[in-house]
């Protein structure tokens, strides 16, 4: 009988990565989060981060003439590719596609977990982690908080990857790592950094966006990403900041956001929570 099964693969083979589906940092501009970003930011501020983190445009994951932005987990190896389109206006995600099968054909693709920017822990091994659910937040964090080395889960109900998977915590083993939930989700975040704590991961919850949305009306999760462009839409930043209006400007935050930050975050223990959620941050 014909055998059927198919080789399984680990990882996503670097000549893949040269599909012609994939462009690399000439197609930036023309992609729908970069047409978002580039409402608050700097071209050359984008362009940076992106090509830090390794993005490429999916040049067949089209919307209204604009490609998808492809997000690579990785560590050592490319463990999966995710595909994202995002409205140009607003912002926020219209579509996701996990195009790592797909230009794995002939292979079973069976990735090992890796955080999105998980790559980058080698190259600043003395740096605090923060850890964001939402990849474009995680981009924004970047360029408004050099102090920290930012990192995603992605959609862990979907997509994305837990963080008490094994193979995660062992890559965090002995760092000093900061959650950073949304709105209305810390007291959620709390059982997953206990698991970490007991891993030998230095891990602590932040309430930061909990506690700036204290005197909102509106029942939207809001990340601090997400009120750091609402401060950059106020005007409430340095003028050094990388604004889309100016042509310059280093790609880091000015330190009143990281003062505001400091100022909100809660500094007494975590409650004991003995059970732990599937996922980071869940919906």
């Amino acid at each position: 009988m014909k055998n059927n099964h198919k080789p399984i693969a680990r990882f996503i083979h670097r000549d893949r990565l040269r599909s012609s589906r994939l462009g690399d940092t000439q197609y930036y501009e023309r992609t729908t989060l970069f047409a978002y970003l580039s409402r608050y930011l700097t071209t050359d501020a984008i362009c940076r981060v992106f090509s830090r983190y390794g993005l490429l445009a999916d040049l067949e994951y089209e919307q209204d003439g604009l490609y998808g932005i492809a997000f690579p987990f990785q560590d050592d190896k490319t463990r999966q590719l995710i595909s994202v389109q995002y409205d140009p206006a607003t912002g926020k995600q219209t579509g996701e596609q996990p195009i790592g099968q797909h230009l794995m054909k002939g292979y079973d693709l069976q990735p090992t977990p890796a955080l999105f920017g998980m790559h980058l822990l080698q190259e600043y091994p003395d740096k605090p982690v923060g850890i964001l659910r939402n990849t474009r937040d995680i981009l924004i964090m970047a360029l408004t908080d050099d102090t920290r080395l930012w990192l995603t889960t992605g959609n862990s109900n979907r997509n994305g990857y837990s963080l008490t998977d094994p193979t995660i915590m062992a890559a965090l083993h002995g760092r000093s790592v900061t959650l950073y939930p949304a709105s209305g989700l810390y007291d959620a975040s709390l059982p997953i950094a206990h698991c970490m704590q007991k891993q030998g991961i230095n891990t602590t919850v932040s309430d930061t966006a909990e506690q700036l949305t204290n005197d909102m009306t509106s029942d939207t999760r809001l990340t601090i990403a997400d009120l750091i462009l609402r401060q950059i839409e106020e005007e409430q930043f340095y003028a050094s900041y990388p604004f889309a209006e100016y042509d310059h400007g280093s790609g880091m935050a000015p330190d009143s956001f990281c003062n505001l930050q400091k100022q909100n975050e809660q500094t007494t223990p975590m409650p004991q929570v003995p059970d732990v959620p599937e996922s980071l941050f869940p919906r």
